[in-house]
């Protein structure tokens, strides 16, 4: 519940700095557009479980065996999950979910005493839910 006020702030503050060709559309549009069914399969299933073996496993799994403090982990993980998607969608995009990565990152980190399925369930199921929501509720509540 965390990421959605955080990205959704950062989008918003995102919107008014940013020039409007800087901006970007959602990494996800494309598959936004192929109707909720692909979108709860793809957006929602099997994305951000490709997703947090990507942005939140590797690199703190990495920064932890390096001894790197847990900030550093955190820190590290979410810019690249908002790098990636800068690169799929703008950098509006980027920096909202560079704010969202950082909630999952520190899900992640946070579990991971209890072992790596444990943390990488924990970083999966808040990126999920995150979609799911900002799909199918909070993206029909504005209108978009």
């Amino acid at each position: 519940m965390l990421s959605m006020p955080a990205s959704f702030g950062m989008a918003s503050l995102a919107a008014v700095l940013l020039p409007e060709g800087w901006f970007g559309e959602s990494a996800a549009k494309s598959i936004g557009e192929q109707g909720p069914w692909r979108f709860l399969v793809f957006g929602v299933l099997f994305g951000p479980a490709w997703e947090t073996l990507i942005g939140q496993c590797a690199p703190v799994e990495l920064l932890r065996r390096l001894r790197a403090p847990p900030l550093a982990c955190v820190i590290t993980s979410a810019g690249v999950f908002g790098a990636a998607h800068w690169m799929g969608g703008g950098l509006g995009h980027g920096l909202s979910t560079l704010v969202s990565g950082s909630v999952f990152a520190l899900a992640y980190w946070l579990c991971r005493p209890a072992g790596f399925w444990c943390a990488s369930t924990a970083a999966y199921v808040a990126h999920a839910a995150h979609n799911c929501l900002t799909w199918f509720v909070l993206g029909p509540l504005l209108g978009a």
